[in-house]
């Protein structure tokens, strides 16, 4: 099967193409302007119109930090879906100056802010589990003692998987 937006052969399971994100064709020729003699390139020469513009939708995408402040706001309450590795770690560094900043002005405040930012981290937790191809409730795993917040933690610094899985594409 071939994508019908860049040709890109993909196995019988995908249902977006792992190059440019396009929907795959259920055809036993690729469809579009790549001829067969195309497909015997070189990998980057057929991927080189893909890196100029924002269609690779499938491509994990780095956050800076105003970018993933950004993205936490719009999706802070969302479980569903994937977390990259630079949108978590983010979050976590703006929960931790939030809690401090709140610390330093009041106690009442820095409880306040704990709270507040309880369910997000939860939801960017379960997001970033899902891109690693992991279940939701695997957060829970934090209370097995001393075993379980390494776990989780490896699991937190290892990387996406870069094809589509059953929480989706990565973003």
């Amino acid at each position: 099967m071939f994508c019908g937006r860049c040709g890109f052969a993909s196995p019988d399971t995908d249902c977006f193409c792992v190059s440019c994100g396009g929907p795959i064709q259920i055809t036993e020729t690729p469809v579009g302007s790549i001829t067969p003699a195309q497909f015997a390139q070189p990998i980057t020469t057929m991927q080189q119109p893909m890196q100029s513009g924002a269609s690779s939708s499938l491509a994990p995408r780095k956050l800076s930090l105003g970018g993933a402040i950004q993205h936490y706001f719009t999706n802070y309450m969302n479980f569903k879906g994937r977390a990259s590795r630079s949108e978590y770690w983010f979050f976590y560094l703006f929960g931790i100056i939030a809690c401090l900043v709140a610390a330093l002005l009041s106690p009442i405040l820095h409880v306040l802010v704990i709270f507040v930012l309880f369910i997000p981290y939860i939801a960017v937790l379960t997001r970033r589990l899902h891109d690693t191809g992991r279940a939701g409730p695997m957060p829970f795993i934090v209370l097995i003692p001393l075993v379980g917040p390494i776990l989780l933690l490896v699991w937190e610094c290892t990387e996406g998987e870069k094809t589509l899985n059953k929480y989706g594409p990565p973003w």
